[in-house]
């Protein structure tokens, strides 16, 4: 089961690999994202980043989405991490049954790059690309927040987004 997937364009750092996975009694974690799996430095940073009795896979979107379904998965806690909303909402348009993740969060997205963004929270910035892709996952009704640690409030993504909609 992917106890959360969440978004996060650091993908692997401290905040998700000990805070989050203590919280959520993680297995295995799910990298999914297309250029890490064509760089081999970076993946082999991520794989140091992760202490070893937590499985780690680095896999395409599309890899992952087969992943995710594999009856095997069911039996696993897995924390699934995405670079960006756009990335989230094509991996969530690849699985028929959108009930095997329990949940999505927001950690950090847009800051890095933020150009033309609009603020969201702190943590998150968006520009129209990311609007649409996460009116798209709250079209599948998961459960969606805002939560950079899991000792923070979390802040609904559809309240978020309605204080920068004009």
């Amino acid at each position: 089961m992917i106890k959360m997937l969440r978004i996060d364009d650091r993908l692997l750092h401290g905040q998700v690999v000990f805070m989050w996975t203590k919280q959520l009694n993680i297995k295995g974690i799910i990298v999914a994202n297309d250029e890490l799996v064509q760089d081999p430095i970076q993946s082999l940073a991520m794989k140091l980043a992760v202490p070893e009795q937590i499985k780690l896979l680095i896999k395409s979107i599309e890899e992952a989405s087969r992943l995710i379904q594999d009856p095997r998965s069911a039996k696993m806690n897995i924390l699934l991490v995405m670079k960006s909303p756009a990335d989230a909402a094509r991996l969530l348009r690849l699985l028929p049954d959108k009930s095997l993740i329990e949940r999505i969060n927001i950690g950090n997205s847009g800051r890095i790059d933020k150009g033309n963004k609009e603020m969201m929270t702190r943590e998150v910035y968006v520009d129209e690309t990311d609007i649409e892709a996460i009116q798209e996952i709250l079209s599948y009704e998961l459960p969606f927040d805002i939560q950079m640690i899991p000792t923070n409030n979390k802040v609904n993504v559809k309240d978020a987004l309605r204080s920068i909609k004009k």
